[in-house]
């Protein structure tokens, strides 16, 4: 899996991605609102992924949407507020009964070959991912160092790759110095 990309400088961790789902950008509306957006959303997700990765069943329907609503809903309990024994019971069974793994098969010819083996369609899949993702976040200490942009109308939920990072794009940072410098010219208080 691929998931060591950078957006907008800002390691993409695929549990970030999922709750981040909810506000992909100010304005925007929730990529989960329904099956129709959903499956836009997911082959967006796909689309950055290797040929494969998932296999070939990649739909999301209302059962798969339902599952990552409920997903979305226990990661972020996790990482931002207060999980409760039914989130981590959501997460730990994706991560065990949905995430890929891999597995050694014998040929015909009797040559050794590594495959990928999914236990679900696409969503159920990538859902293990996400799971596998949020447990490595607590594992790793990355729970203590998740974060909400500083700009105040975003709420990109993020992972800084540097202590004094706060927001999720340059193009937040500078909206956000932008207004600062024109309350400053305004005569109102200035807050960093």
């Amino acid at each position: 899996m691929q998931f060591d990309v950078h957006h907008h400088g800002t390691l993409v961790r695929p549990s970030l991605v999922l709750v981040n789902s909810v506000v992909a950008a100010p304005g925007e509306a929730d990529a989960l609102a329904d099956v129709a957006a959903a499956g836009d959303w997911f082959q967006a997700v796909v689309a950055t992924l290797s040929p494969g990765d998932l296999g070939d069943d990649l739909a999301v329907d209302g059962d798969g949407l339902d599952a990552l609503r409920e997903v979305r809903g226990a990661v972020e309990q996790i990482l931002l507020g207060r999980p409760r024994a039914s989130s981590l019971a959501v997460v730990n069974r994706y991560e065990t009964e949905s995430a890929p793994s891999w597995g050694l098969d014998l040929d015909a010819r009797g040559e050794l070959h590594v495959r990928r083996r999914l236990w679900g369609p696409g969503v159920e899949s990538w859902l293990g991912i996400v799971a596998a993702d949020c447990i490595d976040l607590v594992r790793d200490g990355g729970r203590a160092q998740v974060a909400t942009c500083a700009t105040p109308d975003c709420q990109i939920v993020l992972v800084p790759d540097h202590h004094r990072r706060r927001f999720c794009c340059t193009a937040c940072a500078h909206r956000t110095r932008q207004a600062r410098y024109q309350r400053g010219r305004e005569g109102a208080p200035v807050s960093r």
